[in-house]
């Protein structure tokens, strides 16, 4: 699979990805994965859904995403749907009823075997420490580069833009990439800026592109 020299200019999505810092401490678990004909095992992207977001919702998603992903970025993807978990306990805030993403993301590396990529499906509402708030509500979370997402579709505007901050999340850890540099309104690696309006960002902009 080709690497691309795409995006090292957009950035993280409501404040989304992370490069650093202490985060807080989760369970070590490991999951089986189900076996692929991949030959390059970094192009294995396993999606999981989490409570009340189903395997069956995963896998109507799943072709989608396989569309967008072969369309946006080079060389084939190959998705697989894990069997659904429960989001970690020690990640839930009771006061605000959010899920704290850092501690989904930690969750989500414990289960890394090897180069495949994890992406997090959820309808919870997932936060963060950002903007100098506490828990701050935000739609997806990555690692930048990692190899861990986590997206909920709590606060997006239309929910058939899913796809949309599930493959800004993936840019993020997967290259490492940074928020749109021309703030493009159309660009699906422009920062969100606290909206949950996808429905404009359409492509992938000249600058996002090289």
């Amino acid at each position: 699979m080709k690497k691309i020299l795409l995006l090292l200019t957009a950035m993280q999505l409501f404040a989304c990805s992370t490069n650093g810092g202490k985060h807080d401490p989760v369970e070590k678990t490991i999951v089986e994965t189900p076996d692929t004909n991949c030959r390059n095992p970094q192009c294995v992207i396993y999606l999981q859904p989490y409570d009340n977001y189903s395997v069956e919702e995963a896998e109507k998603l799943k072709p989608v995403l396989q569309k967008k992903f072969d369309s946006f970025l080079y060389g084939h993807w190959e998705l697989h749907v894990l069997p659904v978990k429960k989001l970690p306990s020690n990640s839930y805030v009771k006061d605000i009823n959010r899920y704290r993403a850092t501690v989904v993301l930690n969750y989500e590396k414990s289960m890394i075997n090897g180069h495949e990529m994890i992406i997090g499906l959820t309808h919870k509402d997932i936060c963060m420490n950002i903007h100098g708030k506490q828990n701050y509500g935000i739609i997806g979370c990555s690692y930048r580069p990692g190899q861990v997402c986590i997206v909920s579709d709590k606060r997006l505007k239309n929910k058939r833009d899913y796809w949309k901050p599930i493959l800004h999340e993936f840019i993020h850890a997967f290259y490492g990439a940074r928020h749109c540099p021309e703030d493009n309104d159309s660009c699906i690696m422009q920062d969100g800026k606290g909206k949950g309006d996808f429905s404009h960002k359409e492509i992938l902009c000249i600058s996002c592109k090289h």
